[in-house]
């Protein structure tokens, strides 16, 4: 059995991928009315032409809000976990399943989160958790309560160390790896993870402030060289702070940050939507992680500095 604890989009995309192909899911939600509606309306996939991709009815899986999380395990303990909600959501999901944590056959956690500093933080307070930090290029957005639209295919990658490799090796690929990659996702292992969860989190710290700030799609900040110069300076700024703290990066990574943005063109970057929800954004976990890196080098990321306090500003309500 795998557990998907968030039922946005990415948790909706693979949570629908993975019991079409028969994996055995549970599926938790943060109220109880999205649990209601998906448990009625099962879960849809639609491709990026709008078509239905993925159509799972709601008997295919469990589902439910994660409130119900201890009472649900003290009957059949969780084993593999995908973590897939935003990092300002960790403290609550670790609140609620730390308590039955089976201390026989520990369940073992796949975090998903946007930028870093996540893996740390759960270290500290479940020293004795299995992690797999893991990136994921897949492009989803959350249609409604049950939907969602596939936008692009993209790579998964898991981090693995050569103890994981030793010790777990066959359960971890039967168990996970064999039914994603069923599920037609493209994963691969990767004993070099902080390289590609930096890599991510220079490209989101490039692209989704400038398009919360500016509400625009992913796309038109190609549009103009106004828009372009911003990037750069965003993404010079980045590369100054990896090399203060001798972080290895590529100087192909600009060029894929334009191919992001060509091939979600039309998509709403997770900040803006958030911005547009007046919900709280990740942009403390990714522009202001590298701010708070700079300072801890002893250099500066006013660009970024300045977006982590305008996007921060935003979500506050006038009295």
């Amino acid at each position: 059995m795998i557990d998907i604890i968030g039922a946005g989009s990415l948790g909706l995309l693979f949570a629908g991928r993975l019991a079409a192909t028969g994996t055995d899911v549970r599926l938790w939600t943060r109220t109880l009315e999205q649990a209601r509606t998906i448990a009625c309306d099962g879960i849809t996939v639609f491709d990026k032409e709008g078509e239905i991709a993925v159509h799972v009815s709601g008997d295919t899986f469990k589902v439910a809000p994660l409130a119900d999380w201890q009472r649900l395990n003290s009957h059949a303990p969780a084993q593999w976990i995908f973590l897939m909600t935003k990092q300002g959501a960790i403290r609550e999901v670790l609140e609620q399943i730390l308590p039955v944590a089976d201390t026989t056959r520990k369940p073992e956690m796949i975090c998903f989160q946007n930028g870093i500093g996540h893996i740390e933080r759960i270290r500290q307070v479940w020293p004795e958790g299995v992690l797999y930090p893991a990136v994921t290029t897949e492009g989803a957005k959350r249609q409604g309560p049950a939907s969602i639209l596939h936008a692009g295919a993209g790579v998964t990658e898991i981090g693995w160390s050569e103890e994981q490799v030793k010790a777990q090796a066959g359960n971890f690929e039967e168990c996970v790896l064999n039914r994603l990659l069923a599920a037609g996702f493209d994963v691969c292992l990767s004993k070099e993870i902080e390289y590609g969860m930096y890599r991510k989190l220079l490209i989101n710290a490039v692209i989704n402030p400038l398009t919360a700030i500016w509400r625009i799609r992913n796309g038109e900040l190609l549009s103009d060289p106004v828009r372009l110069h911003m990037m750069r300076r965003l993404f010079d700024e980045g590369i100054q702070v990896y090399e203060a703290h001798g972080i290895r990066w590529d100087s192909a990574w600009w060029e894929q940050i334009m191919n992001v943005c060509r091939a979600t063109a039309d998509n709403h970057s997770s900040m803006l939507a958030d911005v547009l929800a007046q919900s709280t954004t990740e942009v403390a976990s990714i522009n202001g992680q590298l701010v708070q890196m700079a300072e801890q080098a002893g250099i500066t990321a006013p660009t970024h500095k300045v977006l982590w306090q305008l996007i921060e500003g935003m979500r506050l309500k006038e009295g």
